[in-house]
């Protein structure tokens, strides 16, 4: 749990916006839950499941490998 807490911390500082960062990660889910490839380098069955895909999305943010129009096609 605390890295989960940890992972939204970093998020917002990249994104200001915790309404923003809410709909971009909300977004990004929907998109690996529809079979997307992650933006970043992740090892095999790491983030196999939706329940998963929340510190995906964050992660992704963080390490600025996404992008507005990547969320929003």
């Amino acid at each position: 749990m605390e890295e989960i807490l940890e992972l939204e911390k970093l998020a917002l500082d990249v994104i200001k916006s915790r309404y923003l960062l809410c709909i971009l990660v909300a977004q990004r889910i929907h998109q690996l839950e529809k079979g997307a490839q992650p933006c970043i380098e992740v090892k095999d069955g790491e983030y196999d499941s939706p329940k998963s895909y929340y510190q995906l999305a964050l992660r992704e943010i963080i390490e600025g490998n996404m992008d507005l129009e990547q969320i929003s096609a």
